[in-house]
C-alpha cells in the first residue's frame, strides 16, 4: 500500500494558482453549439420562440418588428415577461397573454399542451416528454458526434494554436 505525503496549505495554494492560471477562458464551439440546441429544444416547447427570438422579442411572421404583449398569447419572449412592450414599459410584469392565458405559467403550461384551450397538469407534463427526449438524443448525439471527429477537431485546434488563437476558440 503507498502513503502519500499530506500536502500543505502552501502546497494546495500553489496548484489551485495554477489550475486558474491554466484554465481556458475561450470559446468551446461544440460546447456553444450543444447549449444552443437544448435551449432551442426547450424555448420551443415552453415559449413556441426559438432562443433568438425569446432574447430579442423579436416575433417570427416579422423579425424586423419589436412587439412583445402584441404579438398572440402563444408567443412568450423575455421583453414581454419582463413587462415591456412596442411603446415601452407596460407596468404589467409577466406578459400580456389576452385571452390564450391568466399567467406566464399558464401559457407555458398550455404551450407544452399543443395549445389546446381544456388541459389539465397530466397533458402539460405529458408534453414536456418529448422536449425531454429530444433533449437526451442531442446530448448523445454530441457525444458521438465529438468522439467520431476527435481527430479534425485536434487538427483545427492546431492550426488556432499556430495563429495564436488558441487563447480565444477552440473546437
Amino acid at each position: 500500500m503507498h502513503l502519500m505525503a499530506k500536502e500543505t496549505k502552501k502546497e494546495k495554494k500553489a496548484r489551485l494558482a495554477a489550475a486558474r492560471r491554466n484554465r481556458f477562458k475561450g470559446v468551446n464551439v461544440p460546447v456553444v453549439l450543444e447549449s444552443y440546441a437544448q435551449s432551442a429544444v426547450w424555448t420551443e416547447a415552453l415559449f413556441n420562440v426559438n432562443p433568438v427570438e425569446f432574447l430579442t422579442g423579436r416575433i417570427p411572421e416579422n423579425k424586423t418588428v419589436y412587439n412583445p404583449g402584441s404579438d398572440g398569447g402563444s408567443v412568450i419572449t423575455l421583453p414581454e415577461l419582463a413587462g415591456f412592450r412596442r411603446d415601452g414599459f407596460s407596468g404589467k410584469i409577466g406578459g400580456n397573454f389576452g385571452t390564450y392565458a391568466d399567467n406566464a405559467v399558464d401559457a407555458m403550461a398550455r404551450n407544452l399542451s399543443g395549445g389546446a384551450a381544456d388541459y389539465d397538469t397530466m397533458t402539460a407534463i405529458r408534453g414536456m416528454v418529448m422536449p425531454a427526449v429530444t433533449s437526451a438524443g442531442i446530448g448523445i448525439g454530441f457525444n458521438i458526434g465529438k468522439k467520431m471527429t476527435r481527430k479534425p477537431r485536434a487538427a483545427a485546434n492546431r492550426l488556432l494554436k499556430r495563429f495564436e488563437l488558441d487563447k480565444w476558440i477552440k473546437f
